[in-house]
């Protein structure tokens, strides 16, 4: 392998570890005594399929009347109201799938119920459409992670997703900083030599995954 050579670059996803609760505090601490203008995810990953998921965790603590299989949002939407309003309208924003997942904390008796609520449809009164499937403790465990495999991607992918929403004109204007070509732009490059920037994207080179959506933009656009 060529000093101008990468190959593919690992998933760089680790296992969960604790909370960071540092970065709520921070917030707070800025915020003061004013209403915090934003809503938290949960969870947000990308599906190869289903596109962007919103996973809302909802507890359901053991001295309440309900448990995870009767809970549901609507039953205290006039208190939760704005924060299930804004999870649709991110939903709506990123195309993504929302689900809710009523849970009970381990140890409890209502620890096996697990509820998910997958939201079809919001109103300003409430969720008017869903789909909603009880598990297990168990079966969301095997459901919940063949999920989270299927999201798992390397760095190269997300990369190369992340250059596909540049422009041509920024894509000429690049820059590559090694080898012969190196100070010049890939529009420079690219009508001097395109069989070079072929060869980058073949061999995985350096720049390859930029170079690859640029040749793919200059194909679409032909």
């Amino acid at each position: 392998m060529s000093a101008e050579t990468i190959g593919n670059d690992q998933s760089a996803s680790k296992t969960l570890g604790h909370d960071d609760e540092s970065g709520f505090n921070f917030a707070k601490e800025m915020l003061g005594e004013n209403h915090t203008a934003a809503v938290n995810f949960d969870r947000l990953q990308k599906h190869p399929i289903k596109g962007y998921i919103i996973f809302e965790y909802l507890l359901c603590e053991e001295r309440q009347a309900v448990s995870p299989y009767t809970s549901h949002p609507n039953r205290y939407w006039n208190k939760n109201m704005n924060k299930f309003l804004s999870l649709w309208r991110a939903k709506l924003d990123l195309n993504a799938t929302l689900y809710l997942v009523n849970y009970a904390k381990k140890g409890t008796k209502s620890e096996d119920e697990v509820l998910l609520i997958e939201v079809q449809d919001i109103n300003e009164n409430g969720i008017i459409k869903e789909k909603k499937t009880k598990y297990t403790r168990e079966s969301f465990k095997e459901w919940f992670s063949k999920i989270n495999n299927e999201c798992l991607e390397n760095t190269d992918s997300i990369i190369a997703d992340i250059y596909t929403y540049k422009s041509l004109e920024e894509h000429k204007e690049y820059v590559i900083d090694y080898g012969k070509y190196s100070g010049k732009t890939l529009g420079v490059v690219s009508d001097e030599d395109p069989e070079y920037l072929e060869w980058v994207v073949k061999e995985k080179a350096r720049h390859w995954k930029i170079i690859a959506a640029y040749l793919e933009r200059i194909i679409n656009r032909e």
